[in-house]
């Protein structure tokens, strides 16, 4: 009886080494199956930058004991980050890896952000990633563990064109096993950290590296001139103008003028995009004829150049049921001694803004000059020397400009301008325009059309732009309020634009 029972025992222990032993080989050869099919792949042919992983709306908040509360962020992002990388590199899905310092981004950056520092790095695609709905929980009694579960988001940019080319996101729980009771908070701390970034992050990468690896198989990065001309022809929303017929108003004149590459000085980023862009909706959008608008870009925008289309071509045109519209987009600067600001040409130097600047008093009296139905100046430039679309003489100091002048009291004659005088007019990489311009397009578009009466007029523009210009800048730690003169609560409505033939 005995070694029947010997028998049975030893017949167990075989029948369950056998189902252990059945378990384990499927687990091998499902394991062999997805290396053999990751290693059929070649490597993408591409070198990408991994940014640091985002941590969305403080998803990674965990409870210790006590209820004390504690926010794995700062530990978990550089952790995610190798577990990322070694994921893609383990599997040899692209042909070179590199990872962007976290130091050298802003402290909340966006995508143009790690798309410029992958551009910067000879990358030719960016791998951004975020974590979000983080959520955790600790089960004690006989079989203590720890629970969690996130989402993990991979986003994946090319550097050349700035597009997005792959997204995908996966939720994952995982759990494991951890003495919970005899644990401190900090022992918990590194349970956690290991949980979130090695367990979860980890498994949620085995399926987002595997169908990044197949979907983008055959991605071959664009040849250099390729990309040279992708830049050229970036194209954002406020490029896209509706394709309407408006009848030309032969009593509309306009000076538009755009400086991006000085003859001394640093570029100023987008103007000459800026310019050519407000062209076409003075031309399309706003009915003026094309013979009518005089375009200064770059070397043709000469301080001769820019003073005599101001003070001479256009007294000779217009009359008094003329409406004027001049825009700049480009350099200013400001004059430290006297205060005074100054408009940059093309072949003007800020260390001598009184004789090869433009002095901006002079303009504002010159258009006040013109017995015109209306007269409207437009400046996305900043005249405070603290840097963006401002410049000032080597060892000077930004300073507060006023860019308001008695003249501007003049019924019909406003002005439009980016910044205070004490701010800086900012560029918006990501749209390739200048802050101001960007929402003043937008504007123009409709978005500015408050009341819903199919006109927009100034002061809807302005009440539309300025919010979202503040905003915008807000988001990278900057200040920029664009002003209004005369007064924007003012009756005075001017530039009125018919909006009822826009679909």
């Amino acid at each position: 009886m005995r070694q029947k029972i010997i028998n049975i025992g030893f017949m167990f222990v075989v029948f369950m080494a056998l189902i252990f032993a059945s378990f384990t080989d499927i687990g091998s050869a499902s394991t062999s199956v997805e290396k053999q099919t990751v290693s059929l792949l070649s490597p993408i042919g591409a070198r990408v930058a991994i940014a640091p992983v985002q941590i969305i709306e403080n998803s990674a908040i965990v409870i210790l004991k006590n209820n004390q509360e504690y926010n794995l962020a700062k530990d978990l992002i550089p952790a995610a980050v190798k577990t990322i990388r070694a994921d893609i590199n383990q599997k040899n899905v692209f042909s070179d890896v590199v990872v962007l310092d976290q130091a050298e981004l802003p402290l909340t950056f966006r995508p143009v952000d790690i798309i410029q520092a992958g551009r910067e790095a000879g990358a030719d695609l960016v791998l951004y990633s975020t974590i979000s709905e983080f959520q955790n929980k600790t089960k004690y009694g006989f079989s203590q563990k720890l629970i969690g579960s996130l989402t993990l988001e991979l986003i994946l940019f090319e550097t050349a064109s700035g597009a997005r080319i792959w997204h995908k996101r996966v939720a994952v729980e995982q759990q494991i096993k951890v003495r919970v009771s005899g644990q401190t908070n900090d022992q918990l701390k590194v349970s956690y950290l290991q949980l979130a970034a090695d367990v979860i992050v980890g498994q949620a990468m085995s399926e987002l590296s595997a169908n990044l690896h197949r979907d983008l198989a055959d991605y071959k990065p664009p040849a250099l001139a390729e990309t040279i001309v992708a830049s050229q022809n970036f194209v954002t929303d406020v490029d896209r103008i509706p394709d309407v017929k408006v009848a030309p108003d032969f009593n509309k004149y306009a000076i538009v003028i755009g400086i991006e590459e000085y003859r001394d000085l640093p570029k100023a980023e987008y103007t000459v995009r800026d310019a050519k862009i407000m062209k076409e909706y003075l031309v399309k959008l706003m009915g003026y004829p094309e013979e009518n608008i005089v375009t200064l870009l770059n070397n043709r925008a000469t301080k001769g150049d820019i003073e005599g289309y101001l003070n001479t071509w256009l007294k000779n045109n217009v009359d008094s049921s003329s409406k004027v519209m001049v825009y700049y987009a480009g350099h200013g600067a400001p004059n430290p001694a006297t205060g005074k600001a100054f408009l940059i040409p093309y072949d003007g130097d800020p260390a001598f803004p009184e004789t090869s600047g433009i002095p901006l008093d002079d303009i504002y009296a010159s258009l006040c000059r013109l017995d015109t139905r209306e007269t409207v100046l437009i400046m996305d430039a900043c005249f405070s020397g603290a840097g963006g679309r401002s410049v000032m003489a080597k060892g000077g100091r930004p300073v507060a400009i006023s860019v308001e002048n008695p003249v501007l009291q003049k019924n019909n004659f406003m002005v439009m301008s980016a910044a205070k005088g004490t701010q800086v007019s900012n560029s918006y990489p990501e749209k390739r325009h200048g802050l101001f311009t960007y929402f003043l397009l937008k504007g123009l578009q409709g978005a500015a059309d408050i009341n819903g009466n199919q006109i927009v007029s100034m002061n809807e523009l302005y009440r539309y732009v300025t919010p979202k210009v503040m905003k915008e800048a807000r988001v990278n730690n900057k200040s920029q309020t664009p002003q209004l003169t005369p007064d924007p609560e003012s009756s005075i409505l001017l530039t009125d634009i018919d909006l009822s033939h826009v679909n």
